[in-house]
């Protein structure tokens, strides 16, 4: 896994997570991959996959290679992906006029991704950008569409 990605993904999880009204704690050093869940997959999805790494490589640093990884071990990669197709919706339509600065791609890409897993007052909260105006966070955070879906977190043996 990509380094800047999992860091993103342990900031995220060791800022804690909301689980049904309950805060828990996610200690960053208990997260592992899971087993590999698939041999291969199909060639749609793998476009699918493509398409996403193709707009958010440049911000997460995940590549295809990665991503398709990643993919593999998921137990159910199509809603994922249906997820991350979302985020990249709402990325190019904020970012369509703007985005030309590093600082504000991340911004835009924290607030959609803390959006999939959070209701968007949360999402909100949580954004802290170094750019975007609190105004421009709730305009991103209203271009996702779908329910907020966090982290599945399974404790190992």
């Amino acid at each position: 896994m990509q380094i800047r990605h999992l860091a993103l993904v342990i900031l995220l999880l060791s800022q804690s997570l909301s689980f049904a009204q309950k805060t828990v704690v996610v200690n960053p050093n208990d997260i592992q991959l899971s087993p590999y869940r698939h041999k291969e997959l199909p060639v749609e999805l793998l476009k699918r996959i493509r398409a996403t790494t193709d707009v958010f490589q440049a911000i997460d640093g995940l590549s295809y290679d990665q991503a398709v990884d990643l993919y593999k071990r998921d137990v159910n990669p199509e809603e994922n992906l249906v997820i991350w197709e979302e985020m990249v919706r709402g990325y190019k339509s904020f970012c369509k006029a703007r985005c030309t600065t590093a600082p504000e791609r991340m911004d835009v890409y924290r607030a959609l991704l803390l959006r999939s897993m959070f209701e968007e007052p949360e999402a909100i909260r949580r954004t802290q950008p170094k750019v975007l105006a609190l105004a421009e966070v709730q305009a991103v955070v209203k271009l996702y569409r779908l329910p907020a879906k966090p982290i599945d977190v399974v404790k190992g043996k």
